[in-house]
């Protein structure tokens, strides 16, 4: 049997370490982290650090969803961490690896500013559809974000959205900026 310090030697030693896997799923269950996870904020901060841009970018968004999900106390005690984090995935940023990974990364950042709703759901979008409230029925929905329904009108509701949106045109992710117009229509 690997000890927990042998999994996250192996994962730190190598970003496409199968290690990596274990660890996530040590940490996260159906898109919820266990709170006690924070504890490896300061090991993801300092291996992140050490990583390629482009090689931290499952790490970091690691880090984003353990971020979210830390208690108050938690996100105090590692803020400087969280911090380091954050500067760490900006950098991802420019250099994503794929549109889903772009919005992954945005999550991450979303997370790290203690966003619950976004830094929990944002990646929604790369599915193209999302569940939605009608706000003058009140009844559940499911909006296909990709089709172009003539019912959604686009636009940018929230100066989040619009935050997400130019970050997207201004890095080249065209295809996430035109469906977070959807997502905020």
């Amino acid at each position: 049997m690997t000890s927990l310090q042998e999994v996250l030697n192996d994962a730190a030693d190598d970003p496409a370490s199968p290690a990596w896997d274990l660890i996530w799923q040590e940490s996260c269950r159906q898109g919820t982290c266990d709170p006690a996870s924070a504890v490896l904020l300061p090991w993801l901060a300092s291996t992140c650090a050490n990583f390629r841009p482009h090689d931290r970018e499952r790490a970091v968004v690691l880090a984003g969803f353990i971020a979210v999900d830390a208690d108050d106390k938690s996100r105090g005690l590692y803020a400087d961490d969280i911090a380091t984090l954050r500067a760490l995935t900006l950098e991802c940023l420019a250099s994503a690896s794929s549109d889903t990974m772009f919005v992954y990364l945005q999550q991450a950042i979303l997370g790290f500013d203690g966003d619950e709703v976004w830094g929990k759901e944002l990646d929604r979008i790369n599915d193209a559809e999302v569940d939605v409230q009608c706000p003058a029925c009140a009844e559940d929905l499911l909006v296909d974000l990709q089709s172009g329904d003539a019912s959604i009108e686009p636009g940018l509701s929230s100066q989040l959205a619009t935050n997400l949106h130019a970050e997207a045109l201004r890095l080249g992710h065209e295809s996430v900026a035109t469906v977070l117009t959807y997502l905020w229509g």
